[in-house]
């Protein structure tokens, strides 16, 4: 669920959820600061640092979410999202540093949380993660301008692709002007 949580409040690929070490985060009296250290956008892997907000008492609170995840991941070092064995056990690799989780895992767990919603998951995979963080940031009218830096989009045009063209349907716009125009 923390993987999920943090993927979806960061606008996180795949990949970059993979590639987080524990000692990539660090918490501050507002929340979560994590350290993208690479990523698909930043070739020059200058990194960037996003912030993920507390939300206390919201049932779907990242910090919350990844506060929990140490009883099942364990203290070792090594990746902040790692496998779990069928014992439940994390997985180590033979340096003792627990192992990334595969993005194709990652990939996996996406759209075995949407199927246990009751909707079809053939269309969603992680990549929804990223899109949805978009797609929800226009729903509240935050300017795309505060979320393309939250999400680390370079163009308008990458952000308006993952925004599954959510506004177009707020406001009753043409109903409103063929209505009452």
């Amino acid at each position: 669920m923390a993987l999920l949580l943090i993927g979806f409040a960061g606008g996180f690929r795949r990949s970059e959820l993979s590639s987080f070490d524990l000692r990539d985060l660090s918490f501050s009296a507002e929340g979560l600061v994590l350290f993208v250290g690479r990523s698909k956008a930043d070739q020059q892997q200058h990194g960037a640092e996003i912030g993920i907000e507390a939300v206390p008492g919201f049932p779907l609170c990242a910090l919350t979410a990844l506060r929990r995840w140490p009883d099942a991941r364990g203290e070792a070092p090594g990746a902040l999202f790692c496998p779990l064995d069928r014992g439940g056990n994390s997985v180590e690799g033979a340096d003792g540093r627990l192992l990334p989780a595969d993005p194709a895992t990652i990939a996996r767990l996406a759209k075995r949380a949407i199927g246990r919603t009751g909707v079809e998951a053939g269309e969603f995979s992680a990549h929804s993660l990223r899109a949805g963080m978009m797609t929800a940031a226009d729903l509240l009218g935050i300017p795309r301008e505060k979320a393309m830096e939250h999400g680390r989009w370079k163009s308008y045009s990458a952000a308006r692709i993952h925004r599954r063209h959510s506004s177009l349907w707020t406001g009753d716009f043409t109903g409103r002007l063929l209505r009452d125009g």
